[in-house]
């Protein structure tokens, strides 16, 4: 599905509630089915606090909605709650005094857990390949079965991270059709919160598989972290993600049972849609189920009486958001220009933002030596996949995914761990382009990422 503007797309959505409203049949069908909710946080550390925060909060919504706890399967890293850094030990908030989204989260998946071998098992319903691993729980759907997915984390073009290693697009999309093909679910509904996160799913999902994706980005776009700054306090990161703050924060705002119970998947992503303004929230695959009951997938709950002047929470001041991609660095500089630090405070993360810096420019010296040996390789290639820092736009298909994912592979093996240095993302799309244009061009590459990687620093981590 391309990218809609808001009118056309307004007036589609309001076309879409007249035509497919769904009827009292479609109740009774999924009377039979279970809930199923997965809810993934792929990444660690403290500057990533907004996604176990956004993951948490989720927890809470869809507990409070009725959705039995052994139907929700967690994946966290849980590295925040307790960290050193946290002000408020063993609490996480996700936003500015709010409440302790942490306690009673059963988190099912920890630490190493946390990786996409184990995500794709758990949504797959391998229960074998997950033995004496966590909890051991997995989704055990049927053919009235619905699964929400909520994934919070970083992304790039057709991927998106955990710790210590990438979950590529066709690989999702191998696992939608594993459970198609097994009978595991009824309709799927998935909230993506993503730099990029459309790429998972433009011109790869299926729009007759009975799954519809709703992402917080378009394909070319980053995503965007809220409550950050002053906003933050002592947490001195951002605390939440602006597209799941959005939807989270309007299905707490008070409405009538009824109300809630026909909210249907439309009425939020519009809501979405009008009130991110920072990045596209975009749609994708089988717009049938976008037309459904949300409650049919996450449950609901009346938390008062309808009434007109309940305002939308579009209140984020717009100064204390910050891309994904620069929320660890955009808060260290607020804190070096703002907080009242000790000189040796002030010292410390000076030295911490000029080591982050050098690691970038190694990092970029190497991926930009890469692209000018393979243009230089193969010239015919270079217009069609743009410049290193001004990559093209090419939407990407399944046959590009065994070429990139060797690329990428092949640069955390000879180089630096890709999935370890975010600031690394915002990089990839140009081998992304390489692989569509030409997907046998990675078995000239190798040669020149070995060759690239000859002199560089050892040990680059975490660099942002």
């Amino acid at each position: 599905m391309g990218v809609f503007n808001l009118v056309s797309l307004a007036l589609f959505a309001i076309g879409s509630f007249a035509v497919h409203e769904p009827k009292s049949t479609k109740e009774i069908f999924s009377v039979g089915g279970k809930k199923w909710v997965v809810l993934v946080a792929g990444s660690d550390g403290w500057s990533n606090y907004r996604h176990q925060a956004d993951i948490c909060h989720a927890y809470q919504i869809v507990k409070e909605n009725g959705i039995p706890a052994e139907n929700i399967i967690t994946m966290m890293v849980d590295d925040i709650a307790y960290n050193s850094r946290n002000p408020t030990p063993g609490k996480i908030i996700n936003k500015p005094n709010g409440n302790d989204v942490y306690q009673g989260v059963k988190i099912d998946y920890k630490g190493e857990d946390v990786n996409k071998s184990n995500f794709l098992k758990i949504i797959t319903g391998d229960q074998a390949g997950m033995r004496s691993i966590g909890s051991g729980r997995v989704v055990l759907g049927g053919p009235l079965d619905r699964i929400f997915i909520n994934f919070v984390d970083h992304g790039t073009t057709g991927i998106l991270g955990f710790p210590d290693d990438y979950l590529y697009a066709d690989e999702l999309n191998d696992a939608f059709k594993t459970m198609n093909e097994n009978g595991s679910y009824n309709k799927i509904l998935l909230y993506i919160e993503a730099c990029k996160a459309g790429s998972m799913f433009d011109g790869i999902l299926s729009e007759d598989t009975n799954i519809f994706a709703v992402t917080a980005s378009g394909p070319r776009e980053s995503s965007y972290g809220c409550y950050c700054k002053s906003e933050s306090g002592p947490y001195k990161t951002c605390l939440g993600d602006l597209f799941s703050v959005k939807w989270m924060e309007d299905l707490e705002m008070p409405r009538s049972k009824q109300s809630a119970r026909k909210r249907t998947v439309f009425n939020d992503f519009m809501v979405a849609r009008v009130n991110v303004t920072k990045s596209n929230v975009m749609i994708y695959g089988d717009l049938e189920t976008g037309s459904e009951k949300l409650s049919s997938f996450i449950g609901y709950t009346g938390n008062g009486a309808d009434s007109p002047n309940v305002q939308q929470s579009n209140d984020l001041n717009i100064k204390n958001t910050a891309s994904s991609r620069d929320v660890h660095e955009s808060n260290v500089q607020y804190e070096l220009a703002y907080d009242k630090l000790s000189l040796p405070e002030t010292l410390k993360l000076s030295a911490e933002l000029r080591q982050n810096n050098k690691m970038r420019s190694v990092i970029d010296s190497v991926l930009r030596n890469i692209y000018s040996e393979v243009v230089k390789a193969r010239p015919d290639v270079k217009s069609e996949i743009g410049d290193y820092d001004e990559p093209n736009y090419i939407k990407l298909n399944l046959a590009m995914f065994p070429c990139y994912r060797n690329i990428l592979n092949q640069i955390t093996e000879s180089c630096f761990s890709l999935p370890r240095n975010p600031y690394v993302l915002d990089h990839l799309t140009i081998f992304a382009n390489l692989c569509v244009v030409d997907n046998k061009i990675h078995q000239m590459v190798s040669s020149i990422v070995t060759k690239s990687c000859s002199n560089i620093p050892a040990n680059i981590i975490n660099v942002q």
